[in-house]
């Protein structure tokens, strides 16, 4: 361990980042890489502290706390030695110079000093050469087979063998360097979520200071699996035998390995830990965000396609599963009942769904949801709302190419359903397929408990197809404040007018029009049987209340 005097505490907790892994990482090339720069970076770590030991066994002699790091960080010296140790930047195109002097302008010798470390450490590995004479058989080779100990594999270093230069297994390759801790690990839970994390080192002689170097990685599922686990992150660098981290997820299977490192290097991380699995349940997921419309086109029908996306949350307990799509139109402040709503599921991994054959010039409201999957329990997150109108310039090319306008009082063949602005008393319900006939309901608020008879009046006032204009007017009589209209025409506009039957002068007529959707409108969806009457032979229209 490292040689301090009594009652000094040099805890010295250097940073704990919340680091992930990833399952598709870079090669085993690549992952050496990773570990000798987190080995790199603690040595030199190692080094500032054990440059500044006496002063900081000197303040803790009277100060006994763990605010080594903020003492370091707060004194000129200490802190500049530091800066390219917790720095990540890349050595190969950046120099030393171009790093310090921004931050240091005037003094910057110690960080000077401690990147050139850094840098020489990350290209020369630990050990030295043995005499060149001792090189034998491959090793004693008269070949540059080398360059640089970056070149050679594994502990191996680029050495002269008298003749040329090869990959050598070094001498002293563990002079100096501290014992790796024992491989048990302790995990303790704590109420806040954090896990805290504990091993004990071996006797060590070792004058400068240890830094620990702790990584971890995880699966995600029902069982540990080492095949499926990400590749190794490190996760914290301290002097401390314990680190407490503060982003364990329920749900993934940890494990964890820890190496002792000094200014001479390491002998390596100790073998993985058990595993590690939180016992908290998972939460449910997030409710996805930033819920937006990325675009809307028209189709020649008439109908109208809509784009949703949204934002896929970053760090989930669990993967989404699946998302849950509901559409409905609104009126006003009014909304369909539940059942009439529409839905539509799309994959985890997907942030987009494409809504098909809506109709333009209305108003719909979205709700979407995040769904998991843990077990044989589903976890829902809460639902997001989005509103948007298809009111806009969004007809079809053909469309807009088309030299004609459409006749004075005949409704746009296009449109598959259009409401002119709702009254305030009158709403009307999203026409719907039902008993071979297309149907659509009226609502209409009562404004007093007294009104409990309704005179409907209503008109077939045009067709896309052919001119209908007053083509029959029903008025009918109903006791509720609704009234169902049925075996309409396909894209035809109508007039609904309602009174109270007894209203004695003191209640207006409310009025309002909407027009029919295409008969492909249905037939492209649920209603392939649907037999479309020809055009320009629309069907007498009755009503039942």
């Amino acid at each position: 361990m490292v040689r301090r005097a009594p009652g000094v505490s040099l805890a010295l907790l250097l940073w704990v980042t919340a680091a992930c892994g990833s399952p598709d990482g870079p090669g085993a090339a690549a992952a050496a890489r990773r570990q000798e720069e987190a080995f790199a970076t603690a040595r030199c770590t190692s080094r500032c502290l054990s440059l500044q030991i006496t002063r900081i066994s000197a303040f803790f002699k009277h100060f006994q706390n763990n605010g080594s790091l903020a003492w370091c960080q707060n004194h000129k010296q200490c802190s500049k030695c530091l800066e390219p140790c917790k720095e990540s930047w890349d050595l190969k195109k950046n120099h030393c110079q171009s790093f310090c002097e921004p931050l240091f302008p005037k003094k910057n010798y110690e960080c000077l000093t401690s990147c050139e470390f850094l840098k020489y450490i990350l290209s020369v590995k630990q050990g030295d050469c043995p005499a060149p004479e001792k090189a034998s058989g491959f090793a004693a080779a008269c070949v540059e087979s080398c360059e640089a100990d970056i070149e050679c594999s594994g502990v191996k270093k680029c050495c002269s063998n008298g003749c040329g230069h090869t990959c050598q297994i070094p001498k002293n390759l563990y002079k100096g360097v501290p014992l790796k801790p024992r491989k048990e690990l302790k995990f303790i839970e704590h109420q806040s979520g954090d896990l805290e994390v504990k091993w004990s080192s071996k006797f060590n002689i070792s004058i400068e200071p240890v830094i620990y170097v702790v990584q971890r990685r995880w699966n995600q599922g029902i069982h540990p699996s080492e095949d499926d686990a990400t590749n190794w992150q490190t996760v914290a660098q301290t002097t401390e035998e314990r680190v407490q981290l503060p982003d364990t997820r329920a749900s993934r299977w940890y494990q964890f390995r820890v190496a002792a490192v000094n200014v001479h290097g390491t002998r390596g991380f100790t073998a993985p830990s058990k595993h590690f699995r939180s016992s908290r349940d998972p939460s449910a997921p997030p409710a996805p965000s930033n819920i937006r419309i990325a675009n809307i086109t028209a189709n020649n029908d008439g109908s109208v396609n809509a784009m949703i996306t949204w934002d896929l949350p970053e760090e989930p307990d669990i993967p989404v599963h699946h998302y849950k799509v509901f559409w409905s139109w609104t009126y006003s402040k009014y909304v369909i009942p539940a059942k009439k709503k529409r839905r539509k599921i799309t994959d985890g991994a997907q942030n987009f769904v494409v809504l098909e054959g809506l109709q333009p010039n209305s108003n719909y409201n979205v709700e979407l949801q995040a769904v998991t999957r843990w077990g044989q329990i589903r976890l829902k997150s809460a639902k997001v709302s989005l509103h948007f109108s298809t009111t806009q310039d969004i007809r079809s090319n053909k469309e807009r190419t088309s030299a004609g306008k459409p006749q004075k009082g005949l409704v746009d063949p296009y449109p598959a359903f259009q409401r002119r602005k709702t009254t305030r008393f009158l709403k009307i319900g999203t026409p719907f397929y039902q008993d071979n006939q297309l149907q659509v309901k009226v609502y209409w608020k009562k404004t007093d408990i007294s009104m409990n008879q309704f005179q409907v009046h209503w008109l077939l006032e045009s067709c896309a197809h052919n001119d209908t204009k007053g083509l029959r007017k029903v008025t009918e009589l109903t006791y509720e404040n609704y009234i169902i209209l049925k075996d309409l025409s396909f894209s035809c506009k109508y007039k609904v007018t309602v009174l109270p039957a007894k209203s004695k002068g003191r209640f207006k007529a409310e009025s309002t029009f909407f027009v029919t959707p295409p008969c492909s409108a249905f037939k492209e969806k649920k209603h392939k049987h649907i037999n479309c009457p020809a055009e320009g032979a629309p069907v007498l229209p009755k009503v039942l209340a």
